[in-house]
């Protein structure tokens, strides 16, 4: 239960950032022709940010794949799954860095994180996201944004 409080909790930290993100929208920096609009804005120590943008790539029934770029981190670009009925599934990741999206290259990974890891990653505590890949707080407003 305490996870769950956390991951309502979480969402509602940047529900606030998620509601200003609206009006934010720009061509994609790696496919051109797609549009992306701003979904979370990642503070980094209050002095720096990383702007995390992203559109809805598929819906079947109640799942989301949200394809998401930054030009500030090295995994710059990738798709996160989640299920927008059931709070506690598995999310899916597949993560690039400087590689092409959508082919299989060397710096491509995917990770699924269960519901019993979430309170890690929260925490930074998390291995197979180390380095620079999406918050926590990210999956918390991309669900704000696109599970309407």
């Amino acid at each position: 239960m305490k996870i769950i409080a956390f991951v309502i909790a979480a969402g509602l930290v940047v529900s606030g950032g998620a509601a200003a993100a609206e009006s934010t929208s720009r061509p994609s920096e790696y496919r051109p022709g797609l549009s992306v609009e701003s979904i979370y804005k990642q503070d980094l120590d209050g002095v720096y940010f990383t702007e995390w943008f992203g559109r809805v790539e598929a819906s079947e029934g109640s799942w989301r794949d949200v394809y998401f770029e930054t030009s500030d981190k090295y995994v710059n670009k990738g798709r996160i799954r989640f299920d927008c009925a059931d709070p506690e599934a598995d999310i899916a990741f597949t993560l690039y860095g400087v590689g092409e999206y959508g082919k299989a290259t060397d710096d491509m990974r995917q990770v699924d994180i269960p519901y019993g890891d979430r309170k890690a990653w929260a925490d930074g505590n998390y291995q197979p996201m180390f380095g620079e890949t999406p918050p926590i707080e990210f999956y918390g407003a991309a669900r704000e944004r696109f599970c309407k």
